[in-house]
């Protein structure tokens, strides 16, 4: 038996992924081998792309967002879009949604809770650390805003201004989605990730571990007197996963 000894705070994940979350899964291009349920897997949503101008002065077409978002549907997610290794999660489902005047791609993704680096992708997440996304894809044509024409035999030149009009090109012709990347910093502004709609976000806050126990087993909690009186409050054995965790329990100091 592997024993670890916890002290602080415990931070649980705020979301339950629902049955339509688990249906879309399931109906996936190659899907999972096993039968997954809520309590397997960590669900986020992430704001991937959208019909503005990007940093690199492309930009999509609005009527192509749709297009986008079915594309995505299984693809990977990757780290920095390091294609030479596999994906940390997957897409799947998600809306085109408009915010602001702006018309985004916001697919879901999921990983497993069992994964080794599956509690740090969620913290790292959660905790804003990890706050910007890109998409890769390949298309056809880039179509110069000013003229029409494809930008890469015209006289237009991206970024610059023609009779008061910024030069961008259309990616057009979307071909393929081949991944969606947690980055430093995206091509597309104000991409980023969100908890599942419905979520109930003040859950963000620190539960009372004497009482909640989803997900943990809670018939593998035991309350103990601390074994040493030096120790404040009493001490919590913890199974999750297979693993058995001893916390103990402090008031929390007023700085």
């Amino acid at each position: 038996m592997l024993t670890q000894h916890l002290s602080g705070q415990m931070l649980r994940d705020p979301v339950n992924p629902g049955s339509a979350e688990i249906r879309e899964i399931r109906n996936l291009p190659n899907p999972p081998l096993v039968d997954l349920k809520a309590d397997d897997i960590h669900v986020r949503r992430c704001r991937l792309a959208s019909d503005a101008v990007d940093s690199r002065f492309g930009r999509f077409r609005t009527k192509d967002m749709p297009r986008v978002l079915e594309l995505l549907r299984g693809a990977p997610v990757l780290i920095g879009h390091d294609k030479r290794t596999l994906g940390v999660a997957r897409f799947f489902g998600g809306t085109v949604e408009n915010r602001d005047g702006v018309s985004w791609v916001v697919p879901s993704f999921y990983w497993p809770r069992e994964h080794s680096g599956a509690e740090d992708l969620r913290v790292m997440i959660d905790s804003g650390v990890y706050s910007e996304a890109s998409i890769a894809f390949t298309y056809r044509t880039p179509t110069c805003s000013v003229c029409g024409n494809d930008i890469r035999g015209c006289a237009h030149w991206p970024g610059r201004t023609y009779d008061n009009q910024l030069c961008f090109f259309y990616y057009d012709g979307i071909e393929r989605v081949t991944e969606g990347s947690l980055v430093y910093r995206g091509a597309a502004y104000g991409t980023g990730f969100e908890l599942p709609a419905g979520s109930n976000e003040s859950e963000n806050a620190t539960p009372d571990i004497a009482t909640e126990t989803s997900p943990l087993d809670s018939a593998a909690i035991n309350l103990a007197p601390a074994p040493d009186p030096d120790e404040a409050g009493p001490t919590l054995t913890l199974k999750h996963h297979g693993r058995r965790y001893l916390a103990i329990l402090r008031p929390l100091k007023e700085e």
